[in-house]
């Protein structure tokens, strides 16, 4: 079925549930993943299954899903839950509702080490410098030699420090320790997979419930982990109300596929052509708008008449790629979303955010280029090039990854088509760097840790500049190399 005006199927689809972390949920922070490439926001629920995820535009570049260990747990299913509760709780700063989870937990199990690994991460951003070491003394014992032990106690360390906060504490710490490959950790959220937690769904519906305004109400459905029918018809209603661009883009997004009953397709059709027309008078500078309204509800891989290679080239010619700010997005929603009661403010509110970056206009412009390049003269496809590498300079501009990797996809095909070899190259040179330093950052597996603190430094330096604070890993591992060589 032809969803109403559906966001890109081959775009990079939000990781707001991401991987499932230590028990189903854990704590994945919205670094790693999506809409944005690197954010996988903190899985609402243990068991939460997350959209398909596709690389980007169809492209080869290297698989960014982001697969969580499967390790076998010995220890009993209540154990397993309270920890995962104590992590969660610990991650989101609530901190009384995880030292409750993790008193249960070790009653059970009085050496479970991820329970354990959670008593010393509250200890350590609590400032209890004798609890830390007293959990980090039994987590050594019942964990010999675990990497993630050693970790801690590094970060302890460098937390009295003055001037470094927690992100660059534990980026040293890791790097001390000779940047251990944690992906596979078993200390770490993720090792275990837990069925649904009853608790997280009943929060999430007493916060629709008692939803204060239909602003929050808008932010609790873009970023719920699963949008029933009730959810998915109230966005449909709120979309002739949206003035800002990037709200109409995640709710656009959100309704994609058979989110919406199959009887209101034609009107979510007509609603949404309505407020895009609108939204693009409104925005006369901005590409994403104008390019979703040229291209957007067309056909894939057919050819482009010349009219459209016309417009397209005054699209190429606009001066910026969106209007939109991520950071406000993301700070707007988590404003709205304080005190509604959802059960991680700030996953919901990157969720809100990533949607607002899931773009069909320029995957459907990949797809068209190819139905279309073929017909043209050399000279025609020159230009073709030149269209689509403008577009792409202006989308790599954006501070996401997914927009930054997608724009540079664009600009190296709009090389290639122009024989610009050396821009072509130097395109995957930015993309090949960008992906290594993905791979550097997940070794650290820094968005399983319940650090509350931890989470919420990574989140503003992430919402800021994405690829530049994926980019800084790769410095600080050639600093710590031109170290290591030194005399």
């Amino acid at each position: 079925m032809t969803p109403p005006l559906p966001s890109s199927d081959n775009a990079p689809a939000p990781r707001r549930r991401g991987k499932l972390l230590w028990g189903g949920a854990g704590v994945g922070v919205a670094v790693l993943a999506g809409g944005l490439f690197l954010w996988s926001p903190r899985p609402p629920s243990p068991g939460s299954t997350p959209r398909d995820t596709h690389d980007a535009h169809g492209e080869s570049h290297a698989d960014h899903t982001h697969e969580a260990p499967k390790a076998k747990s010995q220890a009993p299913m209540e154990v397993l839950v309270q920890t995962d509760r104590a992590a969660r709780a610990a991650a989101t700063g609530q901190r009384a509702q995880a030292h409750e989870a993790l008193a249960a937990a070790l009653k059970l199990a009085p050496q479970h080490a991820p329970a354990l690994l959670v008593k010393a991460c509250l200890a350590l951003e609590e400032g209890q410098d004798t609890e830390a070491s007293d959990a980090l003394r039994r987590l050594e014992a019942a964990a010999p030699g675990a990497p993630e032990a050693k970790l801690l106690a590094r970060l302890g360390e460098l937390r009295r420090t003055p001037g470094m906060d927690w992100q660059q504490a534990f980026r040293q710490a890791w790097v001390d320790l000779g940047q251990p490959d944690l992906q596979q950790s078993e200390l770490l959220p993720g090792a275990t997979p837990l069925p649904p937690d009853p608790a997280i769904a009943a929060a999430a519906k007493a916060a629709w419930e008692r939803a204060a305004s239909d602003d929050v109400r808008l932010m609790l459905a873009l970023g719920s982990p699963r949008l029933d029918a009730d959810k998915a018809l109230f966005l449909l209603r709120q979309v002739p109300r949206l003035e800002d661009p990037s709200l109409f883009v995640a709710v656009m997004d959100v309704l994609r596929g058979e989110a919406l009953p199959q009887s209101s397709h034609d009107e979510a059709r007509t609603v949404f052509r309505q407020k895009l027309e609108a939204l693009a008078a409104a925005n006369p500078r901005a590409m994403q708008i104008q390019l979703l309204l040229l291209l957007g509800d067309t056909e894939p891989g057919s050819e482009m008449s010349a009219a459209e290679i016309d417009r397209l080239e005054q699209v190429a010619a606009l001066p910026v790629w969106r209007e939109g700010v991520f950071t406000r997005t993301y700070e707007e929603a988590r404003k709205l979303l304080e005190g509604s009661g959802v059960p991680d403010v700030s996953a919901t509110a990157m969720a809100v955010a990533a949607h607002s970056v899931t773009d069909r206009g320029s995957w459907v412009l990949r797809t068209r280029n190819v139905g279309t390049r073929g017909s043209l003269s050399p000279e025609g496809r020159k230009r073709l090039g030149r269209i689509t590498r403008d577009i792409g300079t202006r989308m790599a501009e954006q501070p996401t990854m997914v927009e930054r990797v997608v724009g540079l996809q664009l600009v190296r095909g709009g090389a290639q088509d122009m024989g610009d070899e050396a821009g072509r190259e130097q395109a995957l040179a930015r993309i090949d760097a960008l992906e290594g330093a993905v791979a550097l950052f997940r070794k650290a597996s820094m968005d399983r840790w319940p650090l509350h603190a931890l989470t919420e430094e990574l989140i503003q330096a992430s919402t800021r500049d994405e690829p530049a604070y994926l980019l800084s890993f790769t410095r600080v591992e050639a600093n710590q190399a031109a170290e290591t060589q030194q005399p």
